[in-house]
């Protein structure tokens, strides 16, 4: 009666928990296949994320939320260009300690993975079994952005090179003849030889000249321009006034009016500014949440190998015995994925695209046929690659789509430890807690154009991560049971929580991992035993 409880309720929980994510290395789950069976499996496996473990810039630990790269009390400082937009307007108003602002911004940012891991096994002999392993992935990104635009104290507004081009190259255009027309009039008079008349063309020229040029590096820098009514864009206007006054007594032409920005940002106008040209960002998707489609992740093909043991079926509780068996593990990962685009902001890739060679051990030990303890060790090379990055910090929401290169990479090494130990509360039915251990060494990253001034060591500085995890969770197995009569058919269930209490490196996932799996046996050949 027990056990045919036991076959309704696992099941059951089975499907409740239809979520996770695939994590390579599970000890419990290094048995070997019988001989002449056919083991098919599908563990569904959800992450999710919302901060992760960092450094401060005094080198203590801290935990940093995803959203913070997407939140600053000036917002304007999250785009490229701010620099050059605020050097600008520096230069235009003598004002070297002017600060441009758009008001604050807060973001909020979960990233999400959702994978079911299909696998295929193949009891070759009593020592051997093959595999390949199948990953079905998506992605999930929610992104919450709120942009307040600072009516008091911020000054810019959304570039009138977005919604008025056409003003704004008419205005520029008559910059550009006045500053002509100065430096023309400058040479004429300049031709006689040095006199008062010649030094105050040639200072009108150079006057003319150097607003031209501000003026119009202001315009192309970022998708923000001063605002009309603000007090940058009043000095603005007094500016060219002063200018336009010099140019008449010169008998010059005017200057058209400054065109200045007439709107401030929503946060809908926020997430916009990343797909916007004049932002100088080039992504394809706005800053908003996005769900990727169902695709591959990296296939795997392995091998097990038994290398020493007792540990045979079936084995009955509370033997006095001790059990133990040790395997090993080869395995290839191929580079069937699709890597993070570097053209959608802050995504999630469904593999590497990059081979992988893995090589593990693992060892059980069991005492009495109840108590026991797995532990498990992988070490994974990861193959070198080129594909298309931004060379930017990992913490740069918005790169510019200046440092879009095609790079070399060369990901450092991957090394797990696990620890399981558990305890068998009936021949079908156990419980286990889990400790992890993962260690990402630095990547290597070579640019491969060599006329760039892009500088690799922004990636690689920030790519090595340490991880622990802690967990536990249930284990149905009918394997034995069948083998003894007790059972209608062989099938292994399990359900995990993993949850990440300790990292280092700067970025450092701090995730949540749910699994369920199930496997079930077909016969191939031969009998179990």
């Amino acid at each position: 009666m027990r056990l045919s409880l036991l076959h309704l309720l696992v099941p059951t929980v089975f499907l409740m928990a239809l979520s996770a994510y695939d994590i390579q290395g599970q000890a419990l789950d290094q048995g070997l296949v019988p001989r002449g069976q056919l083991r098919l499996q599908a563990h569904p496996i959800y992450t999710t994320w919302d901060s992760r473990f960092s450094r401060a810039s005094d080198g203590s630990k801290r935990i940093e939320k995803l959203g913070d790269d997407l939140s600053s009390p000036n917002g304007a400082n999250l785009f490229p260009g701010l620099e050059i937009l605020q050097s600008s307007l520096r230069e235009l108003m003598q004002a070297p300690n002017y600060e441009p602002s758009l008001g604050p911004t807060a973001g909020r940012v979960q990233q999400e993975m959702t994978s079911i891991k299909f696998a295929a096994e193949v009891g070759v002999s009593d020592w051997l079994t093959v595999g390949v392993l199948m990953p079905w992935n998506q992605t999930r990104t929610v992104i919450d952005l709120i942009h307040t635009p600072d009516t008091l104290n911020a000054d810019l507004g959304l570039n009138p090179t977005v919604q008025d081009p056409s003003a704004v190259q008419s205005f520029l255009s008559s910059i550009n003849s006045a500053s002509s027309d100065a430096r023309a009039k400058a040479t004429e008079i300049c031709a006689g030889g040095a006199n008062a008349s010649c030094v105050s063309a040639l200072e009108l020229a150079a006057r003319a000249s150097a607003f031209e040029s501000a003026i119009s590096s202001a315009y192309s820098a970022t998708a923000f321009f001063p605002l009309a009514g603000s007090n940058t864009g009043g000095q603005l206007t007094q500016i060219l006034a002063e200018l336009n006054t010099a140019l008449s007594t010169a008998s010059l032409s005017n200057i058209l009016p400054l065109v200045l920005a007439q709107t401030t940002l929503s946060s809908n106008d926020f997430a916009m500014m990343a797909v916007t040209p004049e932002s100088g960002i080039g992504a394809v998707t706005p800053l908003q949440s996005r769900r990727g489609l169902w695709g591959p992740g990296d296939v795997e093909v392995s091998a097990k190998l038994r290398l020493a043991g007792n540990m045979t079926y079936p084995e009955v509780l509370d033997d006095p015995g001790i059990a133990y068996r040790v395997t090993g593990r080869v395995g290839v990962r191929l580079p069937t994925g699709t890597p993070e685009s570097p053209d959608v902001l802050l995504d999630i890739g469904t593999g590497d695209g990059q081979l992988d060679l893995e090589a593990g051990l693992a060892a059980e030990l069991r005492v009495n046929g109840r108590f026991g303890i797995a532990t498990s060790g992988s070490l994974v090379s990861q193959r070198p690659t080129t594909l298309v990055r931004r060379v930017a910090r990992p913490s740069q929401a918005m790169p510019a789509s200046r440092t879009r290169a095609e790079v070399r990479w060369d990901p450092g090494r991957l090394v797990g430890i696990e620890i399981s130990p558990y305890l068998r509360i009936s021949s079908a039915l156990s419980i286990h807690g889990e400790y992890r251990y993962f260690q990402k060494f630095r990547d290597k990253v070579e640019i491969i154009a060599s006329d760039t001034s892009l500088n690799p060591f922004i990636l690689e500085s920030e790519s090595g991560i340490k991880l622990h995890e802690v967990g536990g969770g249930l284990r149905y197995d009918t394997v034995e049971p069948w083998i003894r009569g007790d059972a209608p058919k062989p099938m292994e269930v399990h359900l995990r929580f993993l949850h990440a209490i300790e990292g280092s490196g700067r970025h450092a996932p701090k995730w949540t991992r749910v699994e369920a799996g199930i496997r079930l046996f077909r016969r191939l050949w031969g009998q179990m035993n």
